[in-house]
């Protein structure tokens, strides 16, 4: 018996022809029939007649032209194009009524509707044929189809493979990507705490700002995060010189929708003052104003204080303290472009220590850097805070005395400075005695240009070495 379900099951919708193709390249589709399996299983009967019908027509047009003896020979292909069309229903449909006709109106005369021994021959052998037909029409369309729904599960199972892989790629780049943040949230967290960093976020509507830990820390607020109003909590702590300029800053880089960069100083509740510097970067909304400005504080102490060491070695000298020739360059023309200005004539005054040179080579040079710092020491307590003191070199000091109106001031200046130097020290146990001779050069009296108001003062100097040192002399 056929297994009609099975047949009913091969002839039922699948997919389209066009994708039956294995994974070998063979073509699957042209083993079915075009048509069939689009068709609806309650169709195969109507087919089945249908090609019947058809078969009989071409029959009764043929049957004079044909030798008597072949009363099935238009029913066959009939009954297998039904069957392969239509699945075995149409078939069999086809194939009884084949039987019937053939029997009734093609057979010799004799044997028309006869039941004998030929007859029955010769429809056992028509129902034998084509029962293998459709048998094998029938087993080759179920294994076409298992096969096809085999080919079809294997695409299936490839494309949830497909899926699944691209799916664990999908996870594998967001867990990367969700590691890779971290980390570099770490590293940043770590960046921050080694440079000692806070960050900001100020709200330019609220006019409050969200502090992090370490920049409420740094200003003084504590350990721990916090909000504060910014002009009412912030601005006291910075200090006085530099509150308004830097909140100035603020509210230029926010007009600008640029950044904000400034440094200044805080007072913290301890009493000292540190140096911060801070970054910002204005975020505006999606109407174009500027909502927020989010940045990042550091704590420069450190580096202002090297800054005005440095500030200080390179205008300073750096055994004595006093300001160098560069420093004293500086000033020397300052005062000089005031006075070509009409202010105040000055004087300068070039000191030469006398004696020194024994105490270098007989005590060593530890000890004549000794005597050098003793008597900066000493010139420092004889001048006003006006005045600038300077060593260019070895044992050379200047002295520039501002507002020089006459020469009774200069010479006493110039008598204080013989009496503090000429006082004697102790130097490792050693006692010391020495001594000065000073030149000096009057502004504008002696010249307005620096060069020849040095030379002059250096003339005056040499005099008062000449005449045995422990004196001054003028240019003039």
């Amino acid at each position: 018996m056929i297994d009609m379900e099975t047949t009913e099951a091969v002839n039922a919708p699948t997919v389209s022809e066009s994708t039956f193709v294995s994974r070998s390249g063979t073509a699957l589709a042209l083993l079915l029939p075009a048509a069939g399996p689009h068709r609806h299983p309650r169709l195969s009967i109507p087919v089945g007649i249908a090609a019947f019908l058809a078969a009989l027509l071409v029959r009764s047009v043929i049957h004079p032209h044909l030798p008597p003896g072949f009363p099935f020979i238009t029913f066959f292909p009939a009954v297998i194009l039904s069957a392969y069309l239509c699945g075995a229903y149409a078939g069999i449909v086809c194939a009884t009524l084949s039987g019937l006709a053939a029997w009734y109106c093609f057979m010799p005369g004799q044997y028309a509707f006869a039941l004998n021994g030929s007859v029955i021959t010769a429809m056992a052998l028509y129902t034998f044929v084509v029962g293998i037909d459709i048998l094998l029409i029938h087993f080759m369309q179920s294994a076409v189809a298992d096969l096809i729904k085999a080919e079809v599960a294997g695409r299936s199972l490839l494309d949830q493979r497909r899926r699944l892989v691209s799916e664990l790629r999908r996870e594998t780049e967001r867990r990367l990507l969700h590691e890779r943040m971290a980390d570099q949230s770490l590293l940043l967290d770590l960046a921050l705490k080694a440079a000692d960093a806070g960050t900001w976020h100020y709200s330019v509507t609220s006019g409050r700002a969200l502090l992090s830990a370490e920049m409420a820390r740094q200003h003084g607020f504590g350990d721990d995060e916090i909000e504060i109003d910014v002009r009412r909590d912030w601005r006291p702590l910075i200090h006085a010189d530099d509150a308004d300029r830097t909140l100035t800053d603020l509210d230029l880089a926010i007009e600008a929708r640029g950044t904000f960069v400034s440094d200044f100083r805080i007072l913290r509740p301890t009493g000292d003052t540190r140096w911060l510097s801070c970054i910002g970067r204005v975020v505006v909304g999606e109407g174009g104003d500027p909502e927020w400005v989010v940045g990042l504080t550091l704590d420069v102490t450190a580096r202002k204080l090297a800054e005005r060491r440095s500030e200080h070695l390179a205008r300073h000298d750096p055994l004595t303290g006093l300001a160098n020739r560069m420093q004293f360059q500086e000033r020397f023309l300052q005062e000089l472009a005031l006075v070509r200005r009409g202010g105040p004539p000055f004087a300068l005054l070039c000191l030469d220590l006398d004696r020194f040179k024994a105490v270098n080579d007989t005590l060593g040079h530890a000890a004549g850097d000794t005597l050098l710092t003793m008597v900066a020491d000493r010139l420092r307590s004889v001048v006003r805070i006006e005045d600038t003191v300077a060593r260019l070199g070895g044992d050379e000091f200047v002295i520039i005395q501002t507002g020089a109106a006459c020469t009774d001031d200069i010479d006493t200046l110039a008598g204080r400075i013989a009496q503090a130097i000429e006082v004697p020290m102790v130097i490792e146990g050693h006692p010391v005695d020495v001594g000065v001779s000073i030149g000096i050069a009057l502004v504008p009296l002696d010249g307005e240009d620096p060069d020849t108001v040095y030379r002059m003062a250096d003339r005056a100097l040499y005099r008062a070495k000449t005449d045995g040192g422990g004196t001054h002399r003028r240019a003039t």
